[in-house]
């Protein structure tokens, strides 16, 4: 269905700045078919296009990892078309393109205070794409501009527990509201959610496990339906879409079977 010939130049580039960190520097070429879903109506069409910029940093000792990422991605040749949905005549080319820049931040660590194992990650997104039917560059539904987790672990020795929590956060994500003008001219409120679990330690290799998700009922919406005509005012009403449920428990039993009778799952829960 697809016939085309590409070259992806790919180049990495690391220097260790101490015996626990180094530098890091990478430039990528990147192709994509496009998808078995419009070939089968244009083969006329090329590899879909990425340039990867990426500059890393990474600290690891002391038990203690901190990494630091900026990168840039610059898109071409992406696929368009004139359509609601890919049909034959839905005029496909390659004039789609689009960029992707932002940072990344990890931290954990395991050595300041006793017992205590905890780690943070954050994520800056800035994108915007013009491909498949959009009218004009956006924010893709699919990405969301700040993304924030926070885990923690903690062992009491005398309870033979560990007692851990998660906590997520990402800002909203991009949709078209038909009562006001434009694509994409919207947000959803943000995602937040805290979970809870507790894990003791039966035998070195039994564990009981529970937890719970989304302890404090955030009421967490992905997006919204809008109904397909206006009403009497001329408005278009809609509902939220949301998850089956805003919580659900679990527990579980973990039994690890080895040779030394000593693994187990402690440092996977």
């Amino acid at each position: 269905m697809f016939n085309d010939f590409t070259i992806s130049p790919r180049l990495s580039l690391a220097y260790k700045t101490s015996s626990k960190s180094q530098v890091l520097l990478a430039y990528g070429d990147f192709y994509q078919n496009p998808s078995s879903n419009i070939l089968k109506f244009n083969q006329d069409l090329k590899a879909e296009h990425t340039s990867h910029y990426i500059f890393n940093y990474q600290y690891n000792g002391d038990k203690r990892l901190f990494r630091a990422e900026a990168y840039y991605k610059g898109y071409s040749s992406l696929v368009k078309y004139d359509s609601e949905f890919t049909t034959f005549n839905s005029n496909y080319n390659n004039n789609g393109d689009g960029f992707a820049k932002g940072i990344d931040f990890f931290w954990r660590d395991s050595n300041s205070i006793k017992n205590f194992d905890y780690w943070l990650s954050y994520s800056f997104l800035d994108t915007e794409r013009n491909y498949k039917n959009y009218p004009n560059k956006a924010q893709p539904n699919f990405a969301n501009t700040n993304n924030l987790s926070v885990v923690g672990k903690y062992w009491i020795e005398k309870w033979r527990s560990q007692i851990g929590f998660s906590y997520a956060y990402a800002s909203g994500r991009r949709y078209t509201n038909p009562n006001i003008s434009g694509f994409l001219n919207d947000k959803t409120k943000s995602f937040n959610s805290l979970s809870v679990n507790w894990a003791y330690l039966i035998s070195p290799q039994k564990i009981l496990y529970a937890s719970v998700n989304n302890v404090l009922g955030f009421k967490n919406i992905n997006g919204y339906q809008y109904a397909n005509t206006p009403d009497i005012y001329g408005n278009f009403n809609k509902r939220a879409l949301r998850l089956a449920t805003d919580q659900f428990f679990f527990v579980g039993f973990f039994w690890t079977i080895s040779v030394d009778k000593k693994n187990n799952q402690l440092d996977n829960l």
